[in-house]
């Protein structure tokens, strides 16, 4: 036996007319104007699914070429060189601005021979670091990349992946 819907449940049950659309419009153009989705959030999701899917370490940034002796000023400059480090493992990385707009990012790992992956908008490429723990990547686009690193020194440890770097 079932028991008897309520007035609400009645209406819920029944399929969204012009009403309903002109509310829900009218929720939306209030949400977006009192709390916006942040700019970021796509790529923060993308950040948070790749480190979950990949039992990742996170690299910690630990200075940029930018950040000595900084002042206020409304000039920016862009950073050159950025430092990351984990538990075990320090990356450092140098943007150079080439012709096209694109740039390219010259790196060291302490892990010799390590796999390195530049994650970007659309697209992954990957090297594995020379002896030196040397890695250069040719041409990436303007945006934010992300740099995972698979040790091949010590299998079985999980990849370390730094957070975004704005090119």
């Amino acid at each position: 036996m079932s028991s008897p819907q309520s007035s609400e449940e009645a209406l819920a049950a029944q399929p969204l007319d012009s009403t309903d659309e002109r509310t829900l419009r009218l929720i939306r153009t209030h949400l977006e104007r009192v709390d916006p989705v942040p700019v970021d959030l796509t790529e923060r999701v993308k950040f948070a699914m790749s480190v979950a899917s990949l039992e990742a370490e996170i690299a910690h940034l630990m200075s940029d070429s930018a950040s000595v002796g900084a002042t206020r000023t409304t000039e920016y400059d862009r950073v050159s060189t950025v430092t990351f480090e984990s538990e075990g493992l320090s990356i450092m990385v140098s943007l150079e601005p080439v012709k096209g707009g694109s740039t390219l990012i010259r790196g060291w790992v302490t892990s010799p021979g390590a796999d390195v992956e530049l994650r970007e908008h659309s697209r992954s490429q990957e090297v594995t670091a020379d002896e030196d723990g040397r890695f250069v990547f040719d041409r990436v686009a303007r945006g934010t990349v992300h740099l995972v690193i698979r040790r091949n020194d010590e299998p079985g440890t999980r990849p370390v992946i730094t957070p975004g770097i704005e090119i």
